[in-house]
């Protein structure tokens, strides 16, 4: 979730994944924009299916599996190319991840919640993205902790040469499989996050890419009908949210992944092949999208903490918060990327291409 799509020397940019972005993003912002007012008020405008709205992390799971093979594939079978898309990656993720994670402290310190969070959390941990027993400070960056173990491994198999690749990914889901079968997955917060069925999710992107880079894409518009058709067939069988945990397992996956796989290659088939590109507004959103899912809910928790003491009973107040939250999201997000996030990259990107010329993944 953390790239805008600037392929390497020519390659155009993905104007289309990028739009899968922007609505990934906003499925995340309008699941907790759903529970905020539902925990606020007993009068709700926004449907209990928009939980349903996680869906969206699964949507940035496959895609970054899919990038991660399409910028590199011509890059394998280097120890200083591995090296560069690490240092490419952790340029990416954590300047604004530590910046919101930050902010996320100093908005515990102000509203006096620090006892709640702080304690049995390793602070170090939670800026680094590293795994532990309790969530993050940041709740939002668990994601994060996923993204990084995906390009870690992923670095690895860069040592190598790219027709290997799948039988790397192969056995990499094999792995996951067998710790998921001798239940050994779960022994600590880094098994956890080594063998979790998401990852799946990831290597379901990378097949993807695999796909796209050997073989023509065609039938675009039909491969991406039958994934959002499967996608909302996953939401039906996952079922009404009321009174569940949603899943994190493999039933999410099996919901989720392939649909979100399906989608991938039909929007890249309809760019490649000339038929849609996405309008630039969405594209836009998609380049703000990292630092909307960082930001979304710690802009959310300072508009309840306003709206709460202020509001009166009636659907209308709850719209207006509806759409104040929203342009404020919308607002911060263009901010914090053009004012933060593109401006550090560029200076990170600037560092690491002067370190090392002739390695760059894009």
């Amino acid at each position: 979730m953390t790239d805008k799509i600037n392929l390497p020397g020519s390659a155009p940019r993905l104007a289309n994944i990028q739009a899968l972005r922007a609505i990934a993003v906003m499925l995340v912002v309008a699941v907790h924009l759903q529970y905020n007012e539902a925990l606020h008020s007993t009068q709700t405008a926004l449907s209990p299916w928009l939980y349903h709205g996680v869906s969206g992390v699964d949507l940035f799971f496959v895609t970054s599996g899919f990038i991660m093979v399409y910028i590199t594939h011509q890059r394998f079978g280097s120890f200083s190319q591995a090296r560069h898309f690490l240092l490419d990656r952790a340029a990416r993720i954590y300047p604004p991840a530590m910046l919101f994670t930050g902010l996320a402290v100093l908005g515990m310190i102000l509203m006096g919640t620090t006892q709640k969070w702080l304690p049995g959390n390793n602070i170090l941990f939670s800026f680094l993205l590293l795994p532990q027993k309790r969530p993050p400070l940041l709740g939002v960056s668990w994601t994060l902790i996923h993204e990084l173990y995906f390009y870690a491994v992923f670095a690895i198999f860069l040592l190598g040469r790219f027709r290997h690749l799948p039988y790397w990914l192969m056995a990499w889901a094999l792995l996951i499989a067998f710790a998921q079968y001798m239940e050994v997955w779960g022994v600590n917060p880094w098994t956890r996050i080594a063998f979790h069925p998401l990852t799946f999710e990831f290597i379901l992107g990378a097949l993807t890419g695999l796909v796209i880079v050997h073989f023509k894409p065609k039938y675009g518009a039909f491969v991406f009908a039958a994934g959002f058709t499967l996608f909302v067939a996953g939401v039906l069988w996952i079922g009404f949210p009321y009174e569940k945990t949603y899943p994190t397992g493999w039933g999410r996956v099996v919901a989720f992944g392939p649909a979100a796989a399906l989608m991938i290659y039909g929007l890249f088939a309809l760019e490649k092949n000339g038929q849609w590109r996405a309008p630039k507004m969405l594209t836009r959103l998609g380049d703000w999208s990292y630092s909307a899912y960082l930001s979304h809910i710690l802009i959310m928790s300072t508009l309840v903490h306003i709206w709460v003491p202020l509001a009166q009973p009636g659907m209308a107040d709850n719209i207006v918060f509806i759409v104040v939250t929203l342009v404020a999201v919308l607002v911060f997000s263009a901010l914090a990327y053009y004012g933060f996030e593109r401006p550090v990259l560029r200076l990170a990107k600037a560092a690491i291409d002067r370190r090392s010329p002739n390695e760059k993944t894009g």
